[in-house]
């Protein structure tokens, strides 16, 4: 096993500790920018939310702009038809010349009535005068026929002119709800387009951010690997360490049962050779004189 000095494990255990300070520090910047981040799509969501009610409203204005432009123009479609309907009666219809025809048979009429009442007149002439009279009623009969239907005529015009300013009116009132309403769909659009405009600034402002999330979150990731990495080599030295230390403290506990065995040894010998000895002097054996 390469032996591996104190030094080095130190070095080890300070780039550690600086490389989980480093992520530690990436985290809190991360969730910070997260934070700002999710502020920006809370307030984009807010804004969309806000486009949306006012494109609801815009919607149903135009709805409502496009049922009186619909009326609008039905109505002024009416009324074409019926201004188009009193030229044609107009054109249908007799002139004043028959009226002064009828004044001027009517006058002839009493004329020749008073001829035969208050005039002496021959036979001839008075059937002369009553023939003339019979004309002078056929005529007035024809022309007040026509008179007639110019009347039925007249009457029409005058209920078409006063249906025909009825529908103008209204088409009028329908007219200005329409213009009235195409302010309103035009101010909505523009309140939309402000909105979306503010909302476009924001969604570019929180991709930015998620960006910035994403590079310190990748960054703290990649300390964490280094950390993770430094952390097994100083657990790795620590393990050899600590072998080490027991291997040492096992030879230093080994080496002092061998020298207190041998001391053991000797002791004993001596004891022994002391033993011995003693039995020779009771014996009579050896003399120490």
């Amino acid at each position: 096993m390469p032996k591996r000095t104190i030094g080095e494990l130190e070095k080890a255990e300070e780039k550690y500790s600086a490389l989980v300070e480093k992520r530690d520090k990436l985290n809190s910047d991360a969730a910070e920018i997260r934070k700002v981040r999710d502020m920006l799509n809370d307030q984009k969501k807010k804004l969309f939310d806000e486009v949306l009610s006012i494109k609801k409203l815009k919607d149903e204005k135009a709805s409502e702009m496009r049922s009186h432009k619909q009326k609008r123009n039905e109505l002024n479609a009416r009324a074409k038809e019926l201004i188009q309907l009193k030229r044609q009666l107009y054109r249908s219809a007799p002139d004043n010349d028959i009226y002064r025809e009828i004044e001027r048979l009517n006058r002839e009429f009493e004329y020749l009535e008073r001829r035969q009442q208050t005039e002496a007149l021959t036979i001839q002439e008075e059937n002369e005068v009553i023939q003339k009279m019979r004309n002078n009623l056929s005529e007035r009969t024809r022309l007040m026929s026509i008179s007639s239907k110019g009347e039925e005529i007249a009457g029409k015009l005058t209920d078409i002119n006063s249906q025909i300013d009825s529908i103008f009116m209204e088409a009028r009132r329908e007219h200005e709800a329409v213009t009235s309403l195409y302010a309103e769909v035009q101010a909505l659009g523009e309140q939309m387009s402000v909105k979306l405009n503010e909302a476009s600034i924001l969604v570019s402002e929180s991709n930015r951010k998620h960006k910035e999330y994403i590079e310190k979150k990748e960054e703290a990731d990649r300390c964490h690997a280094e950390a993770m990495e430094m952390r097994s080599f100083i657990l790795e030295r620590r393990k050899e360490r600590r072998e080490k230390a027991i291997e040492g403290r096992k030879a230093i506990h080994e080496q002092n049962l061998n020298v207190r065995k041998t001391l053991f040894d000797e002791k004993a010998s001596e004891e022994e050779a002391d033993r011995q000895l003693q039995e020779l002097l009771k014996r009579g054996k050896i003399s120490l004189r």
